[in-house]
């Protein structure tokens, strides 16, 4: 299964806002990633599986919108959540997930995006 997310890919590691609720303070992703996690998440509903995958490989391409320095790492962690919270995956753990394949495919200033290739595991 092949899917295309269109935009800048954020790390949601790196985006992260601190909340005060009364005595506490709470750690939440920003407002600008919860906005792309909201977009890309319409973007691939359409192709979600009617289970999720209980065992796969995963591969990720990124195309970046410009030359500024990522983690790919980071921006990956983004997509596998994204899969997990759309029910395209179990859960993103090893157990479910053995393999995953991260590449910068170039950069392109009018479509970012990032092609995952998910192939499952019999």
């Amino acid at each position: 299964m092949t899917l295309e997310i269109l935009g800048r890919i954020p790390s949601k590691k790196n985006s992260l806002r601190r909340i005060k609720r009364g005595h506490r303070v709470l750690t939440a992703a920003s407002l600008a990633y919860e906005a792309w996690h909201r977009d890309a998440s319409y973007q691939i509903a359409r192709l979600r599986p009617s289970s999720p995958i209980e065992r796969c490989e995963v591969t990720i391409t990124f195309y970046a919108p410009d030359r500024r320095r990522a983690d790919l790492t980071n921006k990956a962690e983004s997509v596998m959540d994204l899969l997990v919270d759309c029910g395209f995956l179990a859960d993103d753990n090893w157990h479910v997930v053995p393999g995953v394949e991260l590449r910068l495919g170039g950069i392109h200033v009018k479509k970012p995006r990032a092609i995952v290739v998910l192939k499952e595991i019999v």
